[in-house]
């Protein structure tokens, strides 16, 4: 919901009369308080002089018309008129007139050498500036041009205040310091802040100390810095809270010595707080005192209404009130109200100022279709005839043929090319379509083919602009997963064939940066080739180890038969069972093999009756 990072905008020293600000496109907007209308709208030649990045409100004396002597006489001293101040992209000041509406006179002289960040005015025809440059210019009204400088370095400059009575300039880098304007030198500096100082503003009290208020990026405090031209790296006087960050600060110092300070916070709050000049303390943080917040008269749901910038009135009448702007850049509404400090919230119920502008533009239209309201005839569609210029037929043609027929006859058929390849085979419009427009989806489906004629088919007719981006998309690929490495592998080696003259005529060091993705991957999958390797060898032994021994046909044969129990019966084959046919082959069989059995008996019984006589004639003798 923010408005913007870079905040142009200021109120008029007229007690705020008008309004000036520049939107995001570099048009100034001049806005008349009162009446809440825009007076003048000024976009700038961005050519010559660049959008606007900085402004200020100025006073200049211009000459009177020729009168008459007596008048001459009688009144000699110029018109004071209100000026804006436009600092430049491209460093230079303008100077805008309202009286005329158009940048009256630019400056000349030595300008800055980039953008001019901040501008402030010293209420004596001075103008000073602090830009990119790290370099304060100093700038005459009266001669028109640039008249010296001095470095506030290293640190980029971004904000700066002139202080009046001390006549020094504050410069808001990443600290804040304080410079002498006359002697240039670095009198002061302050630190607290963590980031860039994005804000700031001055004001001095009435015993004419002055201060600094500041505010810095992304911190959601408010820092009180006491000016008195000695010290360094000197803390804040005192820190106030916000609830978010600052986009603009507003203080005023009453007649009573009250300070009076206004934040107007991204979320489009605007803080007040009400502090005591002469017991400013830094050890606790300062609540605001009251906050005021914008909302829409909607009828279904309340939305909150931006505010833009606040601003205390000046005039004596109204000094209790704040004037505030609220709404967008384009469409501003201005209001000043009264806060009431017995509430903490103050919440305001306002019409949305793009509601407004819609309604008093309807109502403008509305007038002007009245004053030029023109009758037109009613006409049916269907009693129109459209007439040709050609001579046509009277006959109707009747087209009676079904869709699916006609996107059939619009069918591509492919043509057979030298080789046997075939022309709808190449897919170099959609890869051509796909690179042009960056579609990552159509790039993954026709880098995804495998083909390798359709790859080399689509690469002769590439033209040689698209060869880099291509190059790009294939070193993405090769950083994935295998499939798409598979395949960014296989249409880079077919370009790196084809297009070898392109990639040729390049500079040296441009190739190995496009290059130097697929050279860092292969690299890192070479590294491992090695331990792949070895694994892969182990893994090969293993399996053929395995497969010979699944191979061996040892026992096939049944060549050895261990039978653990014998007294177990063993089943017959089937195939071993006897039939009809061999019974008598088994008794013959049989028959031999009992008589075998009693003769090798009877044998057996012979040498056993010999070795008992044997023994009897031994025992004998020796007896």
């Amino acid at each position: 919901m923010s408005l913007g990072k870079k905040h142009v905008l200021g109120f008029s020293p007229n007690g705020g009369q008008l309004f000036a600000s520049v939107d995001e496109t570099g048009i100034l907007r001049i806005w008349d308080t009162e009446t809440n209308t825009l007076k003048q709208e000024f976009t700038p030649n961005l050519q010559v002089s660049g959008p606007c990045t900085a402004l200020t409100w100025v006073s200049l004396g211009s000459p009177r018309p020729k009168k008459s002597r007596k008048s001459l006489q009688s009144q000699d001293t110029p018109i004071e008129q209100l000026h804006i101040a436009l600092g430049t992209l491209k460093g230079s000041v303008a100077i805008y007139s309202l009286a005329e509406g158009k940048i009256v006179r630019t400056l000349s002289g030595d300008s800055h050498d980039g953008l001019v960040t901040s501008i402030a005015y010293d209420n004596a025809g001075h103008l000073y500036t602090v830009g990119a440059d790290c370099r304060v210019l100093v700038w005459s009204l009266a001669e028109e041009r640039s008249i010296d400088e001095w470095q506030v370095g290293p640190d980029k400059p971004h904000n700066i205040a002139y202080l009046q009575k001390s006549r020094t300039l504050a410069v808001g880098s990443r600290q804040l310091k304080v410079y002498d304007v006359k002697t240039k030198e670095l009198v002061e500096t302050f630190t607290g802040h963590s980031g860039e100082i994005r804000n700031i503003s001055s004001v001095s009290s009435t015993d004419g100390t002055e201060f600094v208020l500041t505010t810095a990026k992304m911190e959601r405090v408010i820092c009180f810095w006491k000016v008195e031209k000695k010290g360094k790296n000197k803390a804040s006087a005192c820190t106030l809270l916000m609830e978010d960050l600052a986009y603009c600060l507003a203080s005023e110092v009453r007649e009573d010595g009250q300070l009076r300070v206004a934040s107007v916070t991204r979320n489009g709050n605007i803080h007040i707080y009400l502090l005591n000049v002469n017991n400013l303390s830094a050890e606790k943080f300062v609540k605001p005192k009251v906050s005021l917040q914008i909302v829409s008269d909607g009828a279904e749901t309340v939305e909150p209404i931006l505010a833009v910038a606040a601003h205390f009135v000046s005039d004596s009448n109204r000094s209790h009130e704040i004037l505030f702007g609220y709404g967008s850049r384009q469409q501003l509404q201005f209001e000043r109200f009264t806060p009431n400090y017995g509430e903490k919230l103050n919440v305001i119920v306002r019409a949305d100022p793009k509601k407004l502008y819609v309604k008093k533009k309807g109502k403008e239209q509305l007038g002007y279709q009245a004053a030029t309201k023109v009758q037109k005839p009613i006409v049916s569609k269907k009693d129109v005839e459209y007439n040709s210029a050609l001579p046509i037929s009277q006959k109707k043609v009747q087209n009676d043929v079904p869709m699916e027929a006609r996107l059939q006859h619009l069918k591509i058929h492919g043509t057979k090319l030298s080789g046997g390849k075939l022309l709808t085979q190449s897919k170099t419009q959609l890869l051509m379509q796909a690179l042009h427009s960056k579609d990552q989806a159509m790039i993954q489906a026709v880098l995804s083919t495998q083909d390798t004629e359709t790859i080399q088919l689509t690469l002769d007719r590439l033209p040689i602009e698209y060869v880099s981006p291509l190059v790009n998309e294939l070193s993405i690929l090769l950083q994935g997963k295998h499939a798409n490495v598979s395949s960014a592998l296989r249409w880079l080696h077919v370009l790196a064939s084809t297009h070898t003259s392109v990639l040729m005529s390049e500079d040296k060091d441009a190739l190995r940066e496009k290059l130097g993705v697929c050279l860092g991957v292969a690299e890192q999958r070479m590294h491992c080739l090695s331990e792949a390797l070895q694994i892969t060898g182990r893994v090969n032994l293993i399996i053929n180890q395995m497969k010979r021994n699944a191979d061996n046909h040892l026992n096939d044969t049944n060549a050895l038969i261990l039978d653990e129990d014998p007294d177990e019966p063993n089943d017959a084959p089937d195939d071993t069972l006897p039939t009809e046919t061999n019974w008598s082959d088994l008794e013959d069989q049989e028959g031999s093999s009992k008589s075998i059995s009693d003769d090798e008996l009877a044998a057996d019984d012979d040498l056993a009756t010999d070795d008992n006589n044997a023994d009897t004639d031994s025992d004998e003798s020796m007896n």
